[in-house]
């Protein structure tokens, strides 16, 4: 990132993996093992509080690519890495995304291959408030 766009240096105060599960056979795709249900949001969850670094490790278990993509935020890969909204996580790979908390409410990510996400269940919330 540009100088002017980059996170100031910090250590995160909370940090959530997330590991990105499932697979085509089943069709069974989640987070942590679990898929994101609308009917209950706060069973899939990760909280933190406003003003925090937050870490969000996405770490890909399956066989396939993930665009996976935070609402509400951008974050920031690396030290001085590029500042995005998504980021590609690729197959046995791993990517940490740091963002400051600096915008509240109740904010999805999630696997932008519409038909890993609200179809088949690669969701989770992210929710803080004021």
């Amino acid at each position: 990132a540009a100088p002017s766009a980059r996170l100031p240096a910090r250590k995160p105060d909370v940090t959530y993996r997330l590991r990105l599960t499932g697979g085509m056979a089943r069709y069974d795709w989640g987070i942590n093992g679990q898929a994101f249900d609308m009917s209950r949001p706060g069973a899939l969850q990760f909280l933190m509080a406003e003003g925090q670094r937050v870490r969000v490790i996405f770490a890909n278990t399956t066989t396939m690519y993930h665009p996976m993509h935070i609402h509400g935020h951008t974050f920031q890969l690396g030290l001085a890495g590029p500042r995005k909204d998504t980021v590609i996580v690729r197959p046995g790979q791993q990517v940490a995304c740091d963002f400051d908390a600096a915008n509240p409410g109740q904010w999805m990510t999630h696997c932008h291959n519409l038909y890993h996400a609200p179809q088949g269940g690669m969701m989770a919330l992210l929710g803080y408030q004021t």
